[in-house]
């Protein structure tokens, strides 16, 4: 067989699951624009840029993705216009081998009945299955900066209007004056009703007890982000052993302030200390389009800039599968075809990357099998 690929066509081509992308963080700047012209809402392309990263220049302000989401939810005032966007949003995935998706959206942020955007995004999610060979899920996520009683009415909606592709609930934006503990009520009723939970814990330098209090208290089946259990060789040690999933997201602004020097955030970033504990890792995009991110650079950063090598992504491709919130002979067929479409395709690549063997991380097969 012909080597032909390059890396980045083999990051391309490799399929892979999405475990952790917020739905309108994956919203094009020219979708932004035309909507907020559709509705009169002011908004010039200059101060549109300003959030997203790919448009951010020194000494201005980057607004970032919550305030995009925030944006962005009182700009979607139609069912069209989450039809838009989640084909948009599949489209983009699927041009970068992903394969299946899991979605963050917020129903208390919306307008609209949370039956009629659950369905609208379905239908989406149904014709994009069909023509792209890409499966789409929902997880209806609790908007902690705002009350836990309206957190309970938000679960309360995902469980009147039971749908099977809503998996389970989450838990995002601000974390610092809304620990997770606050929403326990929203939660067990969430796990009462058979709905699946993951949530956003100490993501922004975040202290390590609120992974703890996620996993012992809520009863958190996966974390999203986590980075601060690192700083607590026990609770990582426990991670390892009961093999609990984090999504990771290379792209993390708050990483990329913090060690602003390109050679101190790539050997001090928290995932690659989790990597080297042997933890049960999952790359993830978080809000696309905002990140300046997608399936493909995802994973170019761990190869390039954190030492993985090709073993250890086809380990990352595993764990995604693993963790994914699907029935089990599912995942087996998935394990069966993607990685033999993985082992195929490295085959055809023009060379393996090369990593400098002080800064390369043994991230294989022989973690998690």
């Amino acid at each position: 067989m012909s080597r032909s690929l390059t890396l980045t066509e083999f990051l391309c081509q490799i399929p892979k699951a999405e475990l952790h992308y917020h739905l309108l963080g994956g919203v094009r700047l020219n979708t932004m624009l035309d909507l907020a012209k559709k509705y009169n809402v002011a908004l010039t392309e200059k101060e549109a840029k300003t959030y997203y990263r790919a448009y951010a220049h020194e000494n201005e302000v980057m607004k970032g993705g919550i305030a995009a989401l925030n944006f962005l939810y009182p700009l979607l005032r139609s069912i069209e216009d989450y039809q838009r966007v989640a084909f948009e949003v599949l489209e983009d995935a699927k041009n970068t081998g992903i394969r299946y998706v899991e979605f963050f959206w917020n129903p208390s942020d919306t307008s609209l009945p949370y039956n009629e955007v659950t369905e609208a995004l379905v239908s989406i999610f149904k014709q994009a299955e069909t023509a792209w060979d890409i499966s789409a899920y929902l997880i209806p996520s609790i908007n902690r900066e705002k009350s836990p009683e309206e957190a309970i009415t938000m679960v309360e909606m995902a469980i009147n209007y039971p749908h099977p592709r809503v998996l389970g609930i989450g838990i995002d934006y601000r974390e610092d004056n809304a620990p997770i503990e606050h929403f326990w009520k929203a939660y067990r009723l969430a796990q009462q009703h058979g709905l699946r939970l993951t949530g956003h814990c100490a993501e922004f330098g975040l202290h390590w007890r609120n992974v703890e209090t996620g996993l012992d208290l809520i009863g958190l089946e996966r974390i999203d982000h986590g980075y601060t259990v690192t700083e607590n060789p026990t609770l990582m040690a426990r991670c390892v052993k009961e093999g609990i999933p984090f999504t990771v997201v290379p792209s993390n602004t708050f990483f990329l302030k913090k060690w602003p020097d390109h050679h101190e955030w790539r050997t001090k970033h928290p995932i690659r200390v989790m990597a080297k504990a042997g933890m049960k890792i999952i790359p993830a995009t978080d809000d696309w389009h905002m990140h300046d991110t997608n399936g493909v650079k995802c994973y170019q950063i761990l190869i390039e800039d954190f030492g993985f090598d090709l073993d250890g992504i086809r380990q990352l491709i595993i764990n995604g599968i693993d963790a994914a919130w699907q029935p089990e002979p599912v995942k087996q067929k998935w394990r069966y075809e993607w990685l033999n479409r993985f082992d195929l395709l490295r085959q055809k690549l023009i060379s393996e990357p090369t990593i400098d063997p002080s800064h390369r991380i043994a991230y294989g097969p022989q973690i998690h099998r």
